[in-house]
């Protein structure tokens, strides 16, 4: 098998599905944060509404557009790799940011058992599987 600059080593997980997956996650949780100030979502999902709106808002735009790079780099083997390398920093800070948060006394966080508890255990998880499996784009090929 040849390597080269842009080739990566296989894995389970083809890193282009990879990056796919963290582009839907990352369209899902902007569209949620560009909803910020629609307050009956925040209820339903039984999940802090953030204040200032504007930060999440943000926030949200800045994930649209992660999205969209992730997902057009899984279609490009030379941004692959780079896509791979920004997403899996982001997506480890993002479950090293949320674990903090829920394990602290910080009021807001949902209770125990919740529906929003669930939504922020399950998002950790997933943030840190993506991160791991992005990974592997920092190994030398």
């Amino acid at each position: 098998m040849e390597t080269s600059a842009t080739t990566m080593r296989p894995g389970l997980v083809p890193m282009p599905l990879v990056l796919r997956v963290n582009a839907v996650l990352s369209l899902v949780f902007g569209v949620v944060l560009l909803a910020a100030t629609w307050e009956g979502l925040y209820d339903a999902l039984e999940i802090p509404q953030p204040r200032p709106w504007v930060y999440a808002q943000l926030l949200g735009a800045v994930l649209l557009g992660l999205a969209w790079i992730a997902w057009w780099a899984a279609k490009d083997p030379v941004q692959t790799r780079l896509a791979a390398q920004g997403c899996a920093i982001l997506d480890v800070i993002g479950f090293v940011i949320i674990a903090v948060w829920v394990f602290s006394d910080d009021v807001g966080i949902p209770s125990s058992g919740s529906l929003g508890s669930w939504i922020f255990d399950i998002t950790a998880v997933v943030l840190l599987v993506l991160g791991i499996m992005e990974a592997r784009a920092f190994r030398k090929p």
